[in-house]
């Protein structure tokens, strides 16, 4: 009996040691990473470009879900305090803001993710030290080209009589309605810190707008039917949906807004190593550049080589990177509710 009882408290000490040993924080196994992202194309072409490469990499599985917007994808890991069951989360820059003021995001740094260093400043100080941005979208102009004979070279063309009727007004609960409206603002002297003079443009706007879609994919319909005139989108759909309608974009005059498309890990996660090595495989140059090419957006790491007529319409260079327009997380996440109220009022 005390031989079985010293035998029993030997293996228990044993997998104690073994459990302290381990880099995993909840249990998950090793050799799979989960992870939630965007569904549609971006699915898709995640699956092909991304995931089936580095799994025959390193052997490390992944378990990708689909699982709405980036914000509901935060909401997930918030609710559950840091555990949401997932490892890694496909988000925006906005999110890492506020993961890294909720202390709900794991800590990322060259040490865990060397090819971090690779990134420029401006992108790497929009990380708040809890995630890595992997893609650089720029809000572009969609128009209708049977419409222009030449692209339009300003936001003002919205509000053209001649084509007013077929624009789009895009909710600011989907991130693409905020840059919209900053962008509205702009045209007449206001900004983040003054939103007024968008949404005097939005309520005018509203009078004649074919439709006030809640997210991007809201706007397909109306592309395939040819409906729209044109609208703003972000430039890695518009460049999917100009091959397959007749429909093409440009980036106006005024410049543009970024979105950081960006990757965050929970702070209670249970595969963080894999979830390092992953976002470190996806910084690496040969990666950025296929990503970038497969879903029309520009790298987050400057330096690589791409077709002139694809650098033409993306942000691929250190000085395309300088000049985009990123806005303040805090002003935004501060006021966007607020922001959503005001604009639902302007479009009634």
């Amino acid at each position: 009996m005390k031989k079985f009882v010293c035998l029993a408290l030997a293996l228990g000490l044993t997998a104690t040691l073994a459990a302290c040993s381990s880099t995993s924080t909840g249990g998950g196994a090793a050799d799979e990473l989960v992870i939630e992202g965007y569904g549609a194309e971006y699915q898709d072409i995640f699956e092909k470009e991304i995931a089936e490469p580095f799994t025959e990499k390193t052997g490390i599985k992944i378990k990708y879900t689909a699982a709405g917007s980036a914000s509901e994808q935060y909401a997930a890991i918030r609710a559950a305090n840091g555990d949401p069951g997932f490892d890694l989360a496909v988000m925006t820059s906005l999110e890492l803001y506020q993961g890294s003021r909720d202390r709900l995001l794991a800590p990322v740094t060259t040490e865990k993710v060397p090819n971090l260093a690779r990134v420029p400043r401006k992108l790497r100080d929009k990380t708040y030290g809890v995630g890595v941005i992997q893609d650089v979208q720029q809000v572009v102009l969609m128009y209708h080209r049977s419409l222009f004979p030449e692209p339009p070279t300003s936001w003002k063309a919205m509000w053209d009589p001649k084509y007013r009727s077929g624009t789009l007004i895009f909710n600011p609960a989907n991130i693409l309605g905020v840059y919209a409206m900053l962008s509205a603002a702009e045209l007449d002297g206001g900004g983040i810190g003054d939103t007024e003079p968008g949404f005097a443009r939005i309520k005018e706007l509203a009078r004649y707008a074919l439709a006030t879609p809640q997210a991007s994919a809201g706007a397909v319909p109306y592309m395939e039917k040819g409906t729209a005139t044109l609208f703003p989108y972000l430039d890695g759909r518009a460049a999917i949906y100009a091959k397959t309608t007749d429909y093409d974009y440009t980036v106006p005059s005024e410049s543009s807004y970024a979105s950081l498309g960006s990757l965050g890990i929970p702070a209670r996660a249970a595969n963080k190593d894999a979830a390092y090595k992953f976002i470190d495989y996806w910084l690496s140059g040969e990666v950025q550049r296929r990503w970038a090419l497969a879903y029309n957006v520009g790298p987050a790491v400057t330096g690589l080589d791409f077709p002139a007529e694809f650098a033409a319409k993306h942000i691929t260079t250190a000085e395309k990177l300088d000049k985009i327009k990123i806005a303040d997380p805090e002003t935004v996440t501060r006021n966007r509710t607020a922001w959503g109220q005001r604009w639902a009022e302007a479009v009634r």
